[in-house]
């Protein structure tokens, strides 16, 4: 364990992002209310944050405007954070739902979580110059989709639908594939061959829920065929491994990232599922309830990977300014995880002669 120090600070509101200002129950009160026994302190999980894929993706983004100028356009969120989106916005990226949002010719990113055959094949016809910011680790997983489905393997996709990430998937076999939400549809899916079949999954899913679905469908389908390769992405197995490390000892577990963050909620429920006698999720230390603190000894605290590292930070200046300045750093893994930028953007650096960055996998504030 580390102890990383941490100077309070106001406590951030992230771009784009106004609130009514409220006045603040202080320390004192909240101890009166409800004593704390022993000393205050905070478990900070690690590895947290951004992962490699998202790191990529926001670079993409930032380096498409560099060299195109304002606006770049993106489909979808490039990443699912509040506070990454809001400062993307006010730099001149413009977010789309579809791309029909999009004047012809424009310079258009896929979002990290990628897109399907259709809507590249649209693109190509609105002669959108686009960058494909999808994670390699997404991907591998389409890649094996087109696989199997070429084997003629009906495939049972195990994710949540609507999320872009599975509608992604998805779209590169949809006559093979069929999504399985949770325990209760694998309980309930009917197949045309249980002796052809292979799963596959979203990358941002809880592994503990992720291994409970597949055990129900290979209870009901006994040759159900593993993927060559593990699909859960190594980032949000670590963070939910970090989660599950400290969660025993917390009174309260503060988990920042987005409502829309696959991995930043089944952080939250992990925690619970794990020990944590309390967790909250907020997108903003501002949004962090004092309230939460009464006779709380031991607050954990972590970040989905597609949050930066000053939410988190800003979280722990708060928690300082009630007392809990006390922080040691769990660390269970190390990450040194890299991935190239997206080829287009690397030709275009390549041929203006900016090749400083050409990595995604460093956090970064």
């Amino acid at each position: 364990m580390s102890t990383p120090t941490t100077a309070s600070a106001p406590v951030s509101v992230g771009l784009g992002m106004p609130h009514v200002p409220r006045v603040r129950r202080s320390r004192e009160e909240i101890e009166a209310a409800a004593p704390v026994a022993g000393n205050k302190r905070v478990l900070l999980a690690a590895p947290r944050g951004y992962c490699a894929g998202v790191d990529r993706a926001v670079i993409a983004v930032e380096k498409a405007l560099e060299v195109h100028g304002a606006p770049v356009y993106v489909r979808k969120e490039i990443v699912h954070n509040r506070h990454v989106v809001d400062s993307l916005s006010e730099r001149g990226v413009v977010f789309v739902s579809e791309l029909d949002e999009v004047p012809e010719g424009a310079v258009t990113v896929f979002s990290a979580h990628g897109v399907s055959p259709a809507v590249v094949a649209d693109a190509a016809q609105r002669n959108l110059q686009t960058i494909d910011a999808t994670c390699p680790l997404v991907t591998k997983v389409h890649r094996e989709a087109v696989r199997f489905a070429k084997q003629d393997k009906q495939i049972l996709l195990i994710g949540h639908e609507g999320h872009e990430e599975v509608e992604g998937t998805y779209g590169e076999a949809p006559e093979h594939t069929i999504v399985v939400n949770d325990v209760e549809e694998a309980r309930t899916v009917q197949v045309e061959d249980p002796d052809n079949l292979i799963w596959l999954s979203q990358t941002t899913l809880s592994v503990d829920e992720t291994l409970e679905i597949v055990s129900v469908l290979r209870e009901r389908f006994p040759n159900l065929q593993d993927p060559p390769s593990d699909d859960i992405c190594y980032a949000t197995s670590n963070r939910q491994a970090a989660v599950k490390v400290i969660s025993p000892e917390v009174d309260l577990m503060i988990v920042v990232g987005s409502a829309n963050s696959s991995n930043s909620v089944r952080l939250k429920e992990v925690s619970l599922e794990y020990g944590a006698a309390r967790a909250e999720r907020v997108d903003f230390a501002h949004q962090v309830d004092e309230s939460w603190f009464e006779g709380v000894a031991t607050v954990g605290l972590t970040s989905g990977a597609s949050v930066p590292e000053v939410l988190v930070q800003d979280v722990l200046a708060l928690l300082a300014d009630y007392g809990y300045a006390d922080v040691d750093e769990v660390v269970t893994a190390e990450e040194d995880i890299m991935f190239s930028l997206p080829k287009e953007l690397r030709a275009e650096l390549k041929r203006i002669g900016d090749e400083d960055r050409n990595l995604g996998g460093r956090r970064r504030d």
